[in-house]
């Protein structure tokens, strides 16, 4: 359920702000750089923000003399601990938007890349993603938690803002991170008014950010830094490195690259700030990551199950249903369109979303319960659907073109069965191309299925889901087998 839906707004095209979905994070990042640009009086002084921060850990290790034992450097290391902030349900984890992890990955690099840069003479740094291409380069997901927890006050005022235009009822909550403080160098947590967010594990609260800062990829890359390098400074960096192998290296050598000209990554850097950026089109979703839940409801809508369970015993054929609809979907509605972007198929992980909001919206009709991604004992299986204990089944769901796929098919699944103490699961092949759609590898997936039924002593019940490239309707053309029995039987009848 999105934050919209969930208090009743009607959202419309004059809001600016991402209506999050907030059982599951979605996977985009605030990127600095769209922060950096906007013209916003609220968001006018936020890049200044973040350099004040950075300042200010500067000054910490400068002043530490790089003695870790040192108060003023465990204050640094402190403030540069940023913890995955889970009210934004941001991020590249699926499941619920609890977080994932400390920070202390983040933490470390940022610290060496601030010693690199106090080394070079450098009191500050123009972007945070200098300290991280001195150490070969940052993921996206954590250059967005830094941004998110330094200027977490700023994305407080603005959900009360929003809160309290569409009369969302708040709740005060303890925030960690909340602000920072540059006169005590350290983190502020806050007792805050926020919109509740009920999905998260324990109580907690809801943050909002504009869709004008969403990013699926990152702007500053340690591969974009070393191609920029090799256009414009390759001269002065001759002597550094060979251009003939330069194509070929690894992260080290372009950190290394960095640190040793910390003008050239400035001057990077400076170049991006006057590049156009544009946010991920969230509205229109190319890449299946924002609405993905209202799309599976559009497929459940389109194909009403033709079975409901009347009892326990028929439970697995419902779940069956669910499946061969979501498969109709795909195969006779065009919905195969929402599985490719650009000629390239989207990742298993984009169509296990999908599924999971279609059977989500059957379940919800017949009150029944579904979980992704449940832990069956041995680990997590794709999906466990339930109607009480005795009513229960799992399902794993492989692209065929998966490394893992037959271990899926004849281990996985019906050691997820056995955990569960279920007696039927399914197996659902997503099959991208001719090959796999050939007669004897579907062959080979029902053998597959038949061997593990009979080895572990549960049915596993395979379907393969054809989610190749369709030819409109408008523009098929019989086989000519077909063609030729029509020929013969119009002679036939002309003759007789």
């Amino acid at each position: 359920m999105r934050f919209g839906e969930y208090y009743g707004i009607q959202y419309t095209a004059q809001e600016d702000w991402f209506d999050t979905y907030l059982p599951t994070d979605t996977n985009l990042c605030v990127d600095p750089f769209l922060v950096y640009s906007d013209t916003d009086q609220r968001w006018f002084e936020a890049h200044n923000h973040i350099l004040d921060f950075f300042g200010l850990v500067f000054g910490l290790v400068r002043e530490s003399k790089g003695n870790e034992q040192s108060l003023a450097w465990k204050q640094a290391q402190a403030l540069l601990m940023f913890p995955e902030p889970a009210e934004f349900c941001l991020g590249v984890a699926d499941g619920t938007p609890n977080g994932s992890g400390s920070g202390r990955g983040l933490q470390q690099g940022m610290l060496e890349g601030v010693k690199t840069a106090l080394g070079l003479g450098i009191d500050n740094v123009p972007h945070m993603e200098m300290l991280g291409l001195f150490q070969g380069g940052m993921g996206l997901d954590r250059i967005s938690d830094a941004v998110c927890n330094i200027l977490k006050s700023y994305f407080i005022e603005y959900t009360q803002d929003v809160a309290r235009r569409h009369n969302v009822p708040m709740q005060s909550y303890r925030v960690r991170n909340a602000a920072w403080s540059e006169e005590f160098a350290c983190w502020l947590p806050r007792e805050v008014e926020l919109p509740a967010n009920p999905f998260l594990d324990k109580p907690g609260p809801v943050l909002l950010v504009p869709k004008r800062f969403l990013k699926d990829i990152p702007v500053v890359t340690a591969n974009g830094f070393w191609g920029y390098a090799w256009r414009n400074h390759s001269e002065e960096l001759r002597g550094n490195f060979n251009y003939d192998i330069a194509r070929h290296v690894d992260s080290r050598q372009k950190a290394k690259l960095a640190r040793q000209n910390p003008d050239v990554v400035a001057a990077y850097l400076t170049a991006l700030e006057h590049k156009d950026h544009e946010p991920y089109p969230v509205d229109r979703d190319p890449a299946l990551r924002t609405r993905w839940w209202e799309l599976g409801g559009e497929i459940a809508a389109r194909s009403p199950l033709p079975y409901l369970p009347g009892n326990q015993s028929e439970f697995p054929d419902f779940v069956d249903a669910v499946i061969q609809a979501f498969r109709h979907g795909i195969e006779h509605q065009d919905e195969w369109q929402l599985l490719w972007h650009r000629g390239v198929s989207m990742p298993e992980k984009k169509i296990q979303a999908l599924f999971r909001s279609c059977a989500k919206h059957y379940c919800k009709a017949n009150d029944i319960s579904m979980t992704g991604e449940a832990n069956a004992g041995r680990g997590p299986v794709d999906f466990q659907f339930a109607q009480g204990w005795v009513a229960r089944t799992v399902v794993e769901m492989k692209l065929m073109s998966n490394s893992k796929f037959w271990d899926g098919m004849l281990a996985q699944t019906p050691q997820y069965a056995m955990s569960e103490e279920v007696h039927i699961a399914f197996f659902v092949a997503i099959a991208y191309t001719d090959e796999e759609m050939s007669e004897s590898q579907i062959n080979k997936v029902t053998k597959a299925a038949r061997i593990a039924s009979e080895r572990y002593k549960v049915e596993i019940r395979p379907i393969v889901i054809d989610a190749r490239h369709k030819t409109s309707a408008s523009k098929l053309k019989p086989p000519q087998e077909m063609r030729t029995e029509l020929h013969r039987q119009d002679n036939d009848e002309a003759a007789a």
